[in-house]
């Protein structure tokens, strides 16, 4: 009886130790279920582009080439292109081609890309520029390195970074050095959350000046945007397709006088607003003064 009474605590004993290793088993499983779920890009690249596939081939390449491919991800937002850009997709698999049915202008372009992004970090990348193999690596280890950096960007032989728009000033001051205030059309990466807390980027803007919003904020918040030397990229350049040289004026324009009705006083903005309008009918610029009294912007409408 006692030989029984022991066999069977045996066999509870055997019984308990198996379903407690299913039980582990199952924990770990499902914790590697959740590590796959939440493991993603670290760097989402955001690339605007607009009827210039002789600039997106190439840069499109070289980002093909880029080292630890599921460190990031790329994405093109097509702003209604009529060349060949739309048909990239079959040459470059993996990469995220969003199509726009016409030129939204470039604010909604990077909001759209933006909220598509799954990355940790955001390029901003402009068509033409050729990264090297891991300027992306290169680029999160300089921000991560310093606390005081809102964003980084790659060197750029010939580029221009400029100051904030201040004073009501109409021509924004060409800045060098390290630490830049508005890297204008200029390759730049920073944590998406920087993006994603301020609601994305004010949709008053069209094609020009609301990027200046968001290193305003990083100004104020004590941050600066650093230039990397050490860390070059190669930059092509073509006047942008589709685009009027007047229209793309009055929407710089417009857009500075958004920026000084937001960040100097709604006054600031109207008087700047008053004072182009009167420079453009002096000038005897009467499609300009049109445009810049209906407030014309680029933005598909």
């Amino acid at each position: 009886m006692d030989k029984q009474v022991m066999d069977k605590q045996v066999m509870d004993k055997q019984v308990m130790d198996k379903q407690g290793m299913d039980k582990q088993g199952s924990a770990k499983q499902g914790s590697d279920v959740q590590v796959a779920e939440t493991s993603g890009p670290r760097v989402s690249v955001v690339i605007v582009s607009q009827s210039q596939v002789e600039l997106l081939r190439p840069t499109l390449a070289a980002l093909a080439a880029r080292q630890e491919p599921k460190f990031s991800e790329v994405i093109v937002v097509d702003c209604g292109s009529f060349d060949g850009s739309p048909r990239l997709d079959e040459e470059f698999e993996g990469f995220t081609f969003l199509r726009l049915p016409r030129n939204f202008g470039w604010t909604k372009a990077v909001n759209i890309g933006t909220r598509t992004a799954k990355g940790e970090f955001l390029m901003l990348l402009p068509n033409g520029c050729s990264v090297e193999t891991d300027t992306l690596q290169r680029l999160v280890a300089g921000l991560e390195a310093d606390p005081q950096a809102g964003a980084v960007c790659p060197y750029e032989a010939g580029g221009e970074a400029k100051s904030l728009p201040a004073g009501r000033a109409s021509d924004l001051r060409t800045m060098s050095g390290p630490c830049v205030e508005y890297p204008f059309e200029q390759a730049v990466l920073f944590p998406k959350v920087a993006l994603a807390g301020m609601n994305y980027l004010p949709c008053q803007y069209g094609q020009y000046m609301a990027d200046a919003e968001l290193y305003l904020k990083m100004k104020q918040a004590g941050k600066v945007v650093k230039v990397l030397p050490d860390v070059p990229v190669q930059r092509e350049r073509l006047a942008l397709a589709g685009i009027d040289a007047e229209m793309a004026e009055a929407d710089r324009l417009s857009g500075l006088a958004n920026y000084y009705s937001r960040n100097e006083g709604f006054w600031s903005g109207i008087q700047f607003w008053l004072g182009q309008m009167f420079k453009a009918l002096a000038g005897m610029r009467f499609g300009l003064f049109l445009k810049l009294l209906g407030g014309s912007k680029i933005d598909g409408m």
